[in-house]
């Protein structure tokens, strides 16, 4: 039987590593002025070892920025799944859905994708298909998934799930810049709840099925 090297076992990822250091100094400092010499201080690690693993700092940023979208999307997918079909629940969970997807766009790594496509995207467009790729695509068509799951079972009327999974998002979120001064400012969560619930139920004004 082969033996464990327990050393080997017990060391840490260093890929993991480094991009957990990378992501608050690309967030905090933008690409431009992070440093390589910085992350590598962060992660406890030398400057060759980065480049062993990502080649330099150029594929070190891409790298850290997916990997932020792909935590953000988890987060995001794991609430999408968890909507209440059921006649007596799908309208409340709705609203909690709204909900929760706001507070995931509020979140420290939803701000930090935010800033990077603001900040970046015009030097190297592949941040913002990276973003779209790894988080916006595959939480969009689970959305749509569960409108179009809310439109068989009677409750919605949704011909085009895509499009109303764009409505729904745009919607919950469109009083958060303005009241968040765009993510700078403290805001009550009475004030985000009742935003979101209006946007909510704008959507319902709009796809809520008649009633019988």
């Amino acid at each position: 039987m082969a033996v464990v090297d327990a050393k080997r076992v017990a060391r840490p990822d260093k890929r993991r590593v480094i991009l957990d250091a990378a992501a608050p100094i690309f967030g905090d400092e933008g690409y431009e002025r992070a440093s390589v010499d910085a992350i590598a201080l962060a992660a406890g690690v030398s400057k060759p070892t980065i480049y062993s693993y990502f080649g330099g700092k150029e594929q070190l940023f891409r790298a850290s920025v997916a990997d932020s979208a792909v935590e953000l999307n988890a987060d995001a997918l794991d609430v999408i799944q968890r909507l209440d079909l059921s006649a007596a629940g799908w309208r409340d969970s709705l609203r909690e859905l709204g909900r929760r997807l706001v507070e995931c766009q509020r979140s420290p790594c939803s701000l930090f994708l935010a800033r990077m496509i603001a900040a970046e995207t015009a030097r190297d467009p592949e941040v913002y298909r990276l973003v779209r790729a790894k988080a916006e695509a595959p939480i969009m068509e689970a959305l749509a998934g569960r409108l179009a799951m809310l439109g068989n079972a009677g409750h919605l009327v949704v011909p085009d799930p895509a499009l109303a999974a764009h409505q729904f998002l745009a919607l919950i979120g469109a009083e958060i810049p303005a009241l968040t001064e765009h993510g700078t400012a403290a805001v009550p969560d009475a004030l985000i709840r009742a935003a979101v619930s209006a946007g909510v139920d704008t959507f319902l004004r709009a796809h809520a099925h008649p009633p019988r």
